[in-house]
């Protein structure tokens, strides 16, 4: 957030654009396009974090500037969400697999004339050719 767009931030000052605050799952939530980063970022969270983890994994967010370290005491559904089933994509993609079984999004790919691509290399020639 760069603090001129939309609404106005909790902070007064409009040039900084972070309050610290960090939510654990927006790495962990990216874990299927940056494994490498997002399990290093949990590891970090665990070992170096300790109040951080809770009754349901980690706390929803936190944040160490300032005077006193701030850690929420609640669990908030959609972060628990994301974190659940990126995981499982990540662990098998059966959340994706199931996803994209389902009749309605088969068809509105299909009416979009989205579709799978089994050969990668595919891509890079159908690239070429534009």
């Amino acid at each position: 957030y760069s603090g001129g767009y939309g609404a106005e931030p909790a902070f007064a000052d409009l040039n900084k654009e972070n309050d610290g605050t960090v939510a654990p799952c927006g790495a962990i939530g990216s874990i299927v396009f940056t494994p490498k980063e997002s399990i290093s970022a949990m590891e970090y969270y665990y070992n170096y974090v300790p109040k951080l983890w809770g009754k349901y994994g980690f706390r929803d967010a936190y944040n160490l500037e300032g005077e006193k370290e701030w850690y929420s005491v609640e669990d908030i559904g959609i972060d628990k969400g994301i974190s659940m089933v990126m995981l499982e994509n990540y662990l098998s993609g059966t959340i994706w697999q199931c996803f994209m079984k389902n009749k309605f999004v088969e068809k509105g790919l299909k009416k979009l004339k989205i579709q799978k691509i089994e050969d990668k290399n595919e891509v890079t020639k159908k690239l070429e050719l534009v």
